[in-house]
């Protein structure tokens, strides 16, 4: 689907991230704008997925196919992550045996807010849970799951499928802060309207062009500029409009080529070296050289995950679709 700057844009978005943790964590308070966008980015990640993978399961609808490309792009890294951070609770938390247990069964199945640490390793930290990160993938696992259904019913009935979809979300957030439930914002239902934006910006891509996408990100940054504080246009337009404004960074600018995408990596990797850097107290006491080393450490270790683990397991996703595509095939041939 044409030139595009997705690769580049995952790994900026999932640096924004750490810029914010790392102001959060290391309690550096920094006021600069760029160090409080850690939320703003991961909205814009579940846009992109909802455009990335609603074209994914477009391109083969195969479940079958589709949950094996998942399964092996998402969770050999996720394991080895949790297998690591378990080791870790095992040798250094005073965490008796059933927290350490309850930690690695919660955590290997995405359900880490019922246990983000063991024992009280963390507990004089900013934040006591061990890798902050990983509760947004729970929340990707739960959109992988309702992809093939959500298709189904969009070829069924279309785009009031979505507009449907979306309002349910809506409505879920309004609840939610009514409630005063804050908790409740961070699960699934709440970012189902982010997914449906990145979906809807993937069935309507081919009418959007040069003439028409500038009044759309003029009249998106008009709204956020004179609504952005307010809770209710958050919940509603607010998606909408940093979606418009995605797309553009993704098609309607200068196509930046990079040859790696490790953004997957460094999200997952960034937040647990920034603890145990802190937790060690070998995190340096000045806050640019703490910013750039522990960058660095992230990048190097990203960039290495993603050769010797990341690709490894997509090829691995891809030869069993592969082979899978082969004997269907072959069972055709031999049924004609």
């Amino acid at each position: 689907m044409f030139l595009n700057n997705f690769d580049v844009l995952r790994l900026s978005l999932a640096c924004l991230v750490y810029f914010g943790h790392w102001n959060l964590l290391t309690e550096q308070n920094i006021s600069y704008k760029i160090f409080h966008m850690e939320t703003l980015a991961v909205e814009m990640f579940f846009i992109l997925s909802g455009f990335l993978i609603f074209w994914s399961f477009d391109a083969d609808q195969n479940k079958k196919h589709f949950y094996i490309k998942r399964f092996f792009r998402i969770f050999p890294l996720y394991f080895l992550l949790i297998f690591l951070q378990t080791v870790f609770f095992i040798i250094f938390s005073d965490a008796i045996f059933d927290e350490i247990i309850k930690y690695f069964i919660s955590n290997i199945f995405f359900l880490n807010f019922l246990s983000q640490s063991a024992g009280t390793v963390f507990s004089q930290l900013y934040s006591d849970a061990i890798n902050g990160s990983l509760w947004t993938l729970k929340n990707e696992l739960a959109f992988y799951i309702l992809v093939p259904l959500i298709f189904t019913l969009h070829k069924k009935w279309g785009g009031q499928v979505l507009i449907i979809l979306y309002i349910m979300s809506v409505l879920y957030m309004i609840g939610a802060y009514y409630l005063d439930i804050p908790k409740l914002l961070v699960l699934f239902p709440a970012q189902l309207r982010l997914f449906v934006v990145g979906i809807a910006l993937y069935i309507i891509f081919d009418r959007l062009n040069n003439k028409n996408i500038y009044p759309l990100i003029f009249i998106s940054f008009v709204l956020l500029i004179l609504f952005g504080n307010n809770s209710y246009f958050k919940f509603s337009l607010y998606p909408i409009c940093i979606g418009f404004i995605l797309i553009y960074l993704v098609y309607f600018v200068k196509h930046i080529k990079i040859n790696f995408d490790f953004s997957y990596s460094f999200y997952i990797l960034h937040f647990p070296v920034i603890q145990l850097a802190l937790y060690f107290e070998i995190n340096p006491n000045n806050p640019w050289i703490s910013f750039l080393s522990l960058f660095s450490v992230i990048l190097i270790l990203s960039y290495f995950s993603e050769i010797y683990v990341e690709k490894k397991f997509i090829n691995i996703g891809r030869t069993i679709v592969k082979k899978f595509r082969n004997n269907y095939m072959k069972e055709i041939n031999e049924f004609k």
